[in-house]
Formats: structure tokens, sequence, C-alpha cells
């Protein structure tokens, strides 16, 4: 016969672990998953590898060798030519595509009851993990096509390594990187999830956030995820 621990009520089922997609180990007994997704490819290859500019600078480049070449060589000799260029322009920006498919394909994001989780790295996967009272400030920046991403600011004398955060941080925020939910279709949504997470946390907890502006030093995040960057 199966002896049941003391603590366990008789009938009653423990509750299954929850897991982030991608990490190992389960969240802690409390603590729960209240979003989790992943930069949607395309939005990574057009914002983040910026795939129409390096597709308009190809496109340019062999426009303006094709109309000052064309009738001043041989056909024998022009077409391999063109075909040289317009390989390697397909080499390009198939290795921006390609790129773009592998950063949202190792990436994930999430949002617990008590931190953000970020699952990344292409080569060597590793997870960060933010609790809440260590972000001081979110914002978030909308694009034209309606998808966004939200930018994240740390408590002073807490940093970030730039290459372990890469892409999935601001460029030329070298010395102070700042952490980057980038592709998000739906940016609003998840910024309201990340402050209603915020605010419930520091409730618990006691501590005071200010609703009414972005968050100064010291403060949580608050509704600042909802203010444009």
């Amino acid at each position: 016969m199966a002896l049941s621990s003391p603590t366990e009520t008789p009938g009653q089922a423990e509750p299954s672990p929850v897991f982030i997609r991608g990490v190992a180990h389960a969240l802690p007994p409390g603590e729960r998953l209240l979003w989790q997704g992943e930069p949607v490819p395309g939005l990574i290859a057009k914002h983040v590898f910026h795939r129409w500019l390096v597709i308009g600078y190809f496109v340019i480049m062999i426009g303006w060798w094709f109309a000052r070449t064309l009738g001043t060589v041989e056909m024998d000799a022009f077409l391999p030519m063109l075909g040289m260029r317009l390989g390697l322009a397909a080499i390009v920006i198939g290795t921006v595509e390609f790129l773009a498919r592998a950063v949202a394909r190792t990436s994930v994001y999430a949002i617990t009851s008590k931190r953000l989780v970020l699952k990344l790295g292409m080569v060597l996967p590793m997870s960060i993990n933010l609790p809440f009272k260590l972000v001081q400030n979110a914002a978030v920046g909308r694009f034209r096509d309606g998808s966004g991403q939200i930018a994240l600011s740390l408590v002073p004398g807490n940093r970030l390594a730039y290459i372990a955060l890469w892409p999935h941080c601001k460029v030329f925020n070298i010395n102070q990187p700042q952490p980057v939910l980038r592709g998000l279709a739906d940016p609003e949504a998840v910024a309201a999830i990340l402050r209603d997470a915020v605010l419930a946390d520091a409730t618990a907890e006691g501590d005071v956030v200010d609703v009414s502006a972005a968050p100064q030093q010291g403060e949580r995040a608050a509704t600042a995820v909802l203010q444009p960057s």
C-alpha cells in the first residue's frame, strides 16, 4: 500500500509542475506563468536585421552597375557578371532570413508572477532571470506595421552582458545593456500583462509603485510599460 506524505490531503493530487518552454527547471511552488511567447521571425528580419534596407542596397547597387555596364561589354561576359552579383545578393539576403529564424526559434520570453525570464542563445542557450525588483523602467516601442518591442531599464548597480543579450538589447547601449523583448506582434498586450504582474507583486510585498508616471530610480516598473519609447 502506498504511503502519503503527511502534508498531502488524501485523494488530492499534487499540482503538475509548470515549465517555461526551453527551460529545464519548473517554476517554484506558488509562482504562476502568466505569459510566454517568442519573437516573430519576419519581424526580427524586418526590424532587427533590416531586411528591406539590405534588399534596397542590392537593388540600387545592381541597378547602378547594370545601367553603367550594359552595352559596354559582350553579352557572354555580361551575364556571368550579373549572375555573380545576383548570387551575392541572394546569399546576403538569405543569411538575414536564416539569422532571423534562428533567433526566433531559439528565443522564448516569459512573464511569471515574480519575474521576467529570457531564454536566449543560438549557440550557447541560457536563461536570464529578471525579478521585478531589478526592473526600474519598461517602455513600448511601436512600429508602423503595428508590431513593437519592450525595452527594459535595470535598477542601477545591476548589469547584464551585452554579448549574452544580443540581439535582444538596444544596439548602442553597450556599457549599460538594456534587455529588449523584440519581434512582438501585439506589444501592448504583453506590456499590460507585465504591468499587472509588477503591480500585483509589489502589492503583495508591500512596495509602493507610482502608477501615474514613469518610475524614477529605485521605483518599480508600472505604467511606464505603456508609454512609447
